[in-house]
């Protein structure tokens, strides 16, 4: 069956008009994407942006705190280091001062001892006496507490521990 050549006319022109109108339609569409396609690739960039500046503002206050931990911990380690050597110290003063006492005596001992007996006398009775001296500061160190171990140096590594394990606890 064959059309008349007026609906086969008609026809085309609808055609025609319809796929206008959907070229239309889809180009409506198409314009509809690129605006959300823009729109999202904005604000993908100004979100990438604020979250940089978040991250470096958090890094920054962040740093700051942790600069500000750090120093507390040192100062806590220096007056750990100061409290735990001040005995030593003051142990290493009073086995100097033996030291010094007992070089000293040592050689006043050899000095009255080549004098020998008679005109002598008189070193040999000082040096008896300094030496029941020097005994007696030998006793009095006995009564000096002891010199610290190894242990402070161990407190140390105690409290650096235990602020590494409550670093990860709280991380």
């Amino acid at each position: 069956m064959e059309l008349e050549p007026e609906l086969l006319l008609q026809e085309a022109r609808e055609n025609v008009e319809a796929a206008q109108s959907y070229r239309r339609e889809l180009g409506q569409r198409l314009q509809g994407l690129r605006a959300a396609r823009r729109q999202i690739k904005e604000s993908a960039s100004q979100t990438r942006d604020v979250l940089k500046q978040h991250f470096n503002d958090l890094k920054g206050t962040l740093g700051k705190l942790l600069d500000e931990r750090l120093v507390t911990l040192l100062q806590e380690v220096d007056t750990i280091e100061q409290e735990t050597i001040k005995p030593l110290d003051d142990c290493q003063k009073l086995i100097e001062h033996g030291v010094n006492t007992a070089e000293d005596l040592v050689q006043e001992g050899e000095i009255a001892i080549l004098g020998g007996v008679g005109e002598q006398n008189e070193k040999l009775w000082s040096f008896t006496k300094k030496a029941s001296h020097i005994q007696l500061d030998r006793w009095m160190m006995t009564l000096q507490p002891k010199i610290t171990d190894s242990s402070s140096v161990n407190v140390l590594q105690i409290i650096l521990r235990m602020y590494m394990w409550a670093l990860k606890r709280n991380s």
